[in-house]
């Protein structure tokens, strides 16, 4: 189990792909504060995009990924700084249960495609992940790249209104997301979270998978050490010095993490919790939590439905 896979799945990291987009001439498109990650593809031909708060524009091609985190209005544009409309309420068109279709622009001039879709969250195991990426992001595919063949498959897909395109849309989109993050985290690896950094080593990246392959398992660092096959000195000193945080501390702030979501959601009893995490009793898990917290995971989990239902009311 590698760390990426189980941050987006333990997240549920919800995405759909929702627009199809030709742009003609002279055309700009503002897009909405929404989504935790935007996602568009440009299919064929050229665009700039751009922040309210970047500054500058990206060029992007054919080919090109840019993701957006959810905090800032975002746009593309024929030109930087075009005068733009809104994606909010433009004319669709598409075929029922399909990607809608959209065109901007007007006027000569070459077109350009692009598709966009958008991505959610629950909780905030993935908080670390969209931190590190820039506020707008240009992923750009090696040659040969996977990416480019997904996208390829997906651009024929967007075109093709059989049964089922939504859906497979929707997951095809799932395998763009994962392939650019893997590329956008391995070109700008020192910008990367220290786990991803961290799985490329052969010693703690082994130690790293078994730990989220099994949180509950009740681990030493002798374990973990044969897990990599190293000593236990070696493990620590090399984990330390790769994750900033020691073998056994790691495994608790993971089951830390996993604790906030289950009390997130509401319905588990705290016995329940403390089973899956590997703890021996409920009070053995609220005593942790509570050293970990500051607070026992009740009121934890209390403090945290209030601040849902105030988030809600805004």
């Amino acid at each position: 189990m590698d760390v990426l896979t189980d941050l987006l799945q333990r997240s549920r990291a919800r995405g759909a792909a929702f627009s199809h987009s030709t742009a003609h001439g002279a055309w700009g498109v503002r897009f909405p504060v929404g989504a935790q990650l935007a996602i568009h593809g440009i299919l064929g031909g050229e665009a700039f995009a751009w922040t309210d708060d970047a500054g500058t524009s990206r060029h992007v091609l054919a080919g090109d990924i840019v993701l957006v985190r959810g905090s800032a209005e975002h746009f593309m544009a024929h030109s930087p700084g075009a005068e733009t409309v809104s994606f909010l309420g433009h004319p669709s068109v598409g075929p029922p249960g399909g990607a809608q279709r959209m065109v901007f622009g007007e006027g000569p001039g070459s077109s350009t495609t692009f598709f966009c879709g958008a991505y959610t969250f629950v909780g905030d195991l993935c908080a670390g992940l969209l931190a590190g990426l820039p506020e707008l992001t240009v992923v750009r595919p090696r040659s040969g790249s996977s990416l480019r063949a997904t996208l390829d498959v997906f651009a024929g897909e967007l075109l093709d209104d059989a049964p089922g395109q939504q859906a497979l849309l929707d997951s095809l989109l799932d395998v763009v997301l994962v392939q650019a993050l893997r590329e956008q985290l391995a070109a700008d690896v020192h910008a990367a979270p220290a786990w991803f950094r961290a799985m490329d080593d052969p010693t703690v990246g082994s130690a790293l998978r078994a730990v989220h392959a099994e949180p509950a398992r009740n681990w030493t660092v002798a374990d973990l050490a044969a897990e990599a096959s190293v000593s236990r000195a070696v493990l620590a000193r090399r984990f330390t010095a790769l994750l900033g945080v020691a073998p056994l501390a790691y495994v608790t702030d993971w089951r830390m993490a996993l604790a906030r979501e289950q009390l997130r959601e509401g319905a588990t009893s705290l016995a329940a919790i403390a089973r899956s995490l590997g703890y021996a009793s409920e009070f053995s898990f609220a005593a942790a939590f509570k050293r970990h917290h500051r607070m026992p995971p009740g009121r934890w989990r209390t403090a945290s439905r209030r601040q849902a239902a105030g988030l809600a009311s805004v």
